[in-house]
C-alpha cells in the first residue's frame, strides 16, 4: 500500500493475477507475485489491494485453503457465490471517478483489459 502510494502517480487499488506473461496454467516461482502478496498458494485466484482493503477472489475448490492461508487482514471472496460481485464489479462499485487502477500489463490479456476498462467506465 505504501509503495502503491508513493507512485509518481498514485494508485487506488492495484490487481494481482494468479497469471504469469505467457499466461501458463501453473506459473513459475519467479511470477508467483499472488501468492507473495497474500500468502494464499491455491493455483487460482485474483488479489485485489486497496488503499483500505485486502480481497482474494477464488473459486470453491480453494475457499477452505483461502480461509487458512489469508491473514487477518484479507477478505476471501467467494466467486461464484450469488453475493460475490466478480472483482471488475466490485472495483465498479467501490472506487470513486477519478480513481486509478493498476495491474501488471503482462499479466493481463488484451480481451480481459478492455472488459476491465468497459466496466469500470460505466460507473
Amino acid at each position: 500500500r505504501a509503495q502503491m502510494a508513493s507512485e509518481p502517480k498514485p494508485l487506488d487499488a492495484f490487481i494481482v493475477p494468479t497469471d504469469d506473461p505467457h499466461q501458463s496454467e501453473y506459473v513459475a516461482e519467479c511470477f508467483a507475485r499472488r501468492e507473495f502478496v497474500s500468502g494464499f498458494t491455491g493455483s487460482a485466484g485474483t488479489a485485489l489491494v486497496t488503499r483500505d482493503d485486502a480481497l482474494l477472489w477464488t473459486d470453491g475448490r480453494y475457499y477452505l485453503q483461502g480461509e487458512r492461508e489469508l491473514g487477518p487482514g484479507w477478505t476471501l471472496m467467494r466467486a461464484g457465490m450469488p453475493t460475490t460481485p466478480d472483482y471488475p464489479d466490485w472495483l465498479a462499485a467501490n472506487m470513486r471517478k477519478g480513481q486509478r487502477v493498476g495491474i501488471d500489463a503482462h499479466t493481463i490479456s488484451a480481451r480481459a483489459a478492455e472488459a476491465l476498462k468497459e466496466t469500470l467506465a460505466e460507473k
